[in-house]
């Protein structure tokens, strides 16, 4: 995601943060987790392709369309990053490049972050208003998911494609900077405020809202069972949105904060991007935290593991078949 923030007219306070030291740290965090994360989404995607009945459930549908979107972004988008981190550069020192990557990071995050507040807000339905959302899955399910991806893929292709003004992008700043449209004092603040801010907010208090609800059906409901399956529902939900909160709040904090009160070193944060790793915190754990959240999904998973390791060992030991003759023959020989 592009930050709002006009570089060329603020001076970038310099040496406060160790940047070399926070860019190795982050570039060999994401090394480490970018391939079991890959391999553990192969090996969700393999599950859901097993078993049918987890991809035909509502509840698990956001769950794991979600998980595409943090696949899609840990393949196509994260190794860009680390190239950057890596080199100190951009990966390819070319304003069409520029375009496509600020174009596909930001079009990711925000359709994450949008897809996580619908998650919140289904589940609430989900929870206490079952038969209806499943009454209208069409128009408050599928139809809101749909347009959750396509709107913020055009909004964005549009803002950096065709607005009418000419990006000066840096080749040695990650993402190659800011694109042009964010220094606009309109459209800036509006797509920080609408496709970040706003979807984030909603997750909180869908999530608060979600616990208080639970919480007095509790000291009211006679059906501890069903108490019990709302509660784990809902923290289900809490097992995605959870690592969203550690991704997400402290650059939104530090954006507000630097609104309402230019401080030197969290802009320096915001602007150098050392905060840029925690976002990838969400899309690398995508696998684990979909697992938790679908319990089907997790039976699934150990069943396979179970089938590999016994095909394995039974491939190793390798089958043994005794006949007469052979018994025979040994007998002759002792």
């Amino acid at each position: 995601m592009s930050s709002s923030l006009d570089n060329s007219s603020i001076a970038i306070p310099a040496h406060i943060l160790n940047w070399a030291l926070s860019k190795k740290i982050t570039f060999w965090s994401l090394i480490i987790l970018i391939f079991p994360s890959v391999i553990g989404s192969f090996l969700v995607f393999y599950g859901v392709i097993r078993k049918k009945e987890i991809r035909h459930r509502i509840k698990n549908q956001l769950v794991l369309l979600i998980l595409v979107v943090h696949f899609v972004q840990a393949v196509f988008e994260l190794p860009f990053t680390i190239i950057y981190l890596h080199r100190g550069q951009v990966p390819v020192a070319s304003n069409a490049f520029c375009d496509y990557w600020q174009t596909l990071i930001t079009t990711l995050n925000i359709v994450s972050l949008q897809l996580n507040a619908h998650l919140s807000i289904e589940r609430y339905l989900l929870i206490f208003h079952n038969t209806f959302i499943q009454k209208y899955n069409i128009s408050l399910h599928y139809a809101p998911a749909i347009f959750l991806i396509i709107a913020p893929l055009l909004f964005t292709f549009i803002c950096i494609i065709s607005y009418p003004c000419e990006s000066t992008y840096d080749y040695n700043a990650v993402v190659c900077g800011v694109a042009c449209y964010t220094l606009d004092p309109i459209l800036g603040p509006f797509t920080w405020f609408f496709w970040c801010l706003l979807p984030l907010v909603l997750v909180v208090v869908s999530n608060l809202f979600l616990i208080i609800q639970v919480a007095l059906q509790k000291r009211r409901m006679l059906q501890t069972n069903v108490w019990k399956k709302n509660l784990a529902m809902t923290l289900q939900l809490f097992a995605v949105t959870g690592v969203l909160y550690v991704s997400w709040l402290p650059i939104i904090l530090t954006s507000v904060i630097n609104i309402i009160h230019l401080t030197p070193v969290l802009f320096e944060l915001q602007a150098n991007w050392l905060l840029l790793g925690l976002i990838y915190l969400a899309v690398l754990s995508s696998p684990l935290t979909a697992t938790v959240a679908i319990p089907e999904l997790k039976t699934e998973m150990y069943t396979m593991i179970r089938g590999w390791r016994r095909n394995i060992t039974h491939d190793r030991i390798g089958p043994v078949t005794m006949t007469a003759q052979t018994v025979t023959n040994g007998t002759q020989q002792m």
